[in-house]
């Protein structure tokens, strides 16, 4: 979403804006219409003004650095406060700076819903971004997300600007359509032996955790088809026989869905949902 900051209003932080939103300076000069050399001074006189480098390269794109961070926040409350101030002035209503949040394909989309309905009902506008936890992690890093709901421990997400926080955790289970759950369910753990498996791909913290189980107490069982997407593993098992594993969170709801039937509960098996976000940009911030 380009910004309705006026570029007029503060050329330099137009020209920040737009670097940010955008990663490159060339890319901001574009949408700007301007020269590259006239962002890029625009980009050295806010960094003067405001007493602190803004960027650090990362490959081809900027970076802020945590200065440039606190400088980003303070951009958005202007832009919310020109754009209130425009809209007061047409006796419309203002459209409000989202808040940008990368939700990872492994999470539950029931506890993606959790997580957000808080911020929904406090009349946030939300955009959601989902793709794999690498390549959001790397959106979070460039400060092109303001929030990450992951179920990857932010282990390399360490960084002075950032907070991170478990939201939620999860036990396990197993479930399959009921003539295979009724099957199974008797000799359990030992039966899932002779059973075919529906498993998020690897490497992740869910799969990591089920291959140690299995190891350990089904060490014959036979993996059909492996995911990144988890909602398609539910697909496959609603038309195959293959055990799949769901978020007990969320269970019940995937089960009605597909008609699957519950098998058991994994011993010793559980996920946790973080929740990382810029310390800058606290969620539920008007």
């Amino acid at each position: 979403m380009k910004t309705t900051l006026p570029e007029h209003l503060h050329p330099d932080l137009a020209a920040f804006i737009e670097t940010v939103r955008l990663g490159t300076v060339s890319a901001a000069a574009r949408s700007l219409r301007l020269s590259q050399p006239a962002v890029s001074a625009r980009l050295a006189n806010l960094a003067r003004r405001t007493g602190g480098p803004l960027f650090t390269r990362e490959g081809r794109l900027l970076r802020l650095t945590s200065h440039g961070a606190r400088v980003h926040d303070g951009s958005q409350l202007v832009m919310r406060s020109c754009e209130s101030m425009d809209a007061a002035l047409r006796n419309e209503p203002s459209d409000q700076v989202p808040l940008r949040v990368g939700t990872a394909d492994a999470v539950p989309k029931i506890v993606v819903r959790r997580i957000l309905m808080p911020l929904l009902r406090k009349g946030l506008r939300i955009e959601c971004r989902e793709w794999h936890s690498e390549h959001l992690e790397r959106e979070l890093s460039a400060h092109r997300l303001d929030m990450l709901i992951t179920d990857r421990e932010p282990v390399s997400l360490r960084s002075e600007d950032l907070v991170a926080n478990v939201e939620a955790r999860s036990g396990i289970v197993f479930s399959a359509e009921p003539k295979l759950a009724r099957h199974v369910r008797a000799g359990f753990p030992s039966s899932i032996n002779d059973a075919s498996l529906a498993l998020p791909a690897a490497p992740g913290p869910l799969r990591e955790r089920i291959d140690r189980w299995l190891r350990r107490n089904a060490p014959r069982a036979r993996i059909a088809i492996e995911a990144e997407d988890r909602a398609l593993l539910h697909h496959f098992a609603e038309s195959f026989p293959c055990i799949v594993p769901l978020a007990k969170t969320a269970a019940a709801q995937v089960e009605r869905q597909f008609g699957l039937a519950r098998i058991a509960e994994v011993p010793g098996v559980e996920e946790a949902y973080y929740v990382i976000r810029s310390k800058w940009r606290a969620p539920g911030a008007a």
